[in-house]
């Protein structure tokens, strides 16, 4: 059984690694020819294959066979934030969702938005090494920054998909593990460090999504979005 894992999308019986996966396979773990490794394609394919030629900047795999193969997960997150001015919180808070599994997570900007660019790329990159240190299966879609009510406007309700955000209010709203129903898709907000504007939650409330709390304490927007994350994984356990 190989300890050694890599994402490579659509992989085929004779495949090869990208080339920074190349550089990481040759230059970091010096795998030779004959070597086993594991494989992952971001949608739900567990795959294991053995290096037939290793380059830095190209190395083919052969014998690819699957070991696990799921077509959809039980439950799905997708998580939208409004992005904090220091990046590396940002770039923390996908590694982190990544790790206990999500499957989107996109920004907006809003009327307390500190950040108005994002580095897709990096957190690409970064979703891609927490997808092969916790071995999930679907990695996250990582979506651009856009206007909050745009997003707030094209989505909808349904039995399928419940619409969320994170309120902070006196008295507080009902935790999280109260308002979600199991097994479904969840759309979650959470608004920027200053929080959602009056205007911004009234039309969060008017379009029918449903608040909830993370508990007493008032927690940061990179550690809400980690803790709505988890408390959902543990709520299907």
């Amino acid at each position: 059984m190989s300890k050694y894992v890599f994402y490579a999308p659509n992989p085929t019986s004779t495949g090869f690694l990208t080339e920074e996966e190349s550089f990481h396979a040759c230059r970091v773990l010096r795998l030779r020819s004959g070597d086993k490794i594991r494989i992952l394609d971001g949608v739900g394919g567990l795959y294991e294959a053995v290096i037939d030629t290793i380059d830095s900047k190209k190395t083919n795999f052969v014998k690819l066979q699957i070991l696990e193969k799921q077509e959809k997960p039980a439950f799905q997150i997708h998580l939208f934030v409004a992005p904090t001015k220091q990046m590396e919180r940002m770039e923390w808070m996908v590694e982190k969702c990544c790790e206990f599994g999500i499957h989107s997570i996109g920004f907006f900007t809003s009327k307390n938005s500190e950040r108005k660019e994002m580095k897709l790329l990096r957190l690409e990159k970064i979703a891609i090494a927490a997808l092969k240190q916790s071995k999930n299966l679907f990695l996250p879609q990582i979506k651009p920054l856009t206007p909050l009510k745009q997003l707030i406007d094209s989505m909808e309700p349904s039995t399928t998909n419940q619409l969320l955000f994170a309120h902070i209010s006196d008295p507080p709203v009902g935790n999280l593990g109260k308002q979600i129903k199991l097994n479904n898709s969840y759309t979650i907000f959470v608004g920027p460090e200053g929080d959602f504007s009056s205007d911004e939650t009234s039309l969060l409330f008017d379009k029918k999504y449903t608040p909830f709390s993370l508990g007493k304490a008032i927690l940061r927007t990179e550690t809400a979005c980690i803790a709505s994350t988890h408390a959902i994984h543990l709520l299907h356990e």
